[in-house]
This record gives C-alpha cells, structure tokens and sequence, in this order.
C-alpha cells in the first residue's frame, strides 16, 4: 500500500474529481471550511477553489474566531489552495452561499 492510500481518501478524490466546475464547502481535519468552486486538483494532492456561485472571493471559515479580520470568522481570499489530505467532509454542490458563511 502506497503511502498516499495510508493518509488520503482516495475514495473523496474521486469524488472530487467527478464534481470539477461544482460550487461546494470543503471541511479539513483542522476546523477550516472553504466555499468555492473546485476549479481543477492537482497531482491528486490539492484541490484548487475559485470563487463560488454569487461570490468575488473564496471564503474561509476559521475554527477560532480570534485568527479572523476584525474578530470575524471568515476570510475572503482570491484562491485557495486545500490540501486534500486534510479534507475530512464535503457538502453536495450547492447552488447559493449557505448563510452561516457571510460576514
């Protein structure tokens, strides 16, 4: 067993793979969240997130509050880059920002 099937899901990559151009949430092992567009993934490692549906910006929940702008909880970022070994969850396509990630 190759040491990517040791720390991966290679079973969400897939996933992953087949949902490309879909606006979704990210949920990673550390708390983080990230609503964007899975824009591609590369070398089956990271998957690259560009603006959503209705969005400028990626957004970024935080899993504490006191790392966040101003005391916000969330960040706004241009891209971003998720590691896909941390990737624990995914939401289904969605078609609107969820309200639980507004500022």
């Amino acid at each position: 067993m190759s040491i990517f099937c040791d720390i991966c899901n290679e079973e969400l990559l897939c996933e992953l793979q087949r949902e490309i151009r879909m606006t979704m949430i990210l949920y990673t092992v550390d708390g983080y969240a990230y609503y964007g567009e899975l824009s591609r993934i590369l070398d089956n490692r990271v998957a690259v997130l560009v603006p959503g549906i209705g969005q400028t910006d990626v957004i970024v929940r935080h899993p504490d509050q006191t790392f966040g702008p101003q005391g916000s909880t969330a960040i706004r970022e241009n891209q971003s880059f998720v590691d896909l070994c941390t990737v624990v969850a995914k939401t289904s396509p969605l078609s609107a920002i969820p309200p639980m990630f507004g500022f």
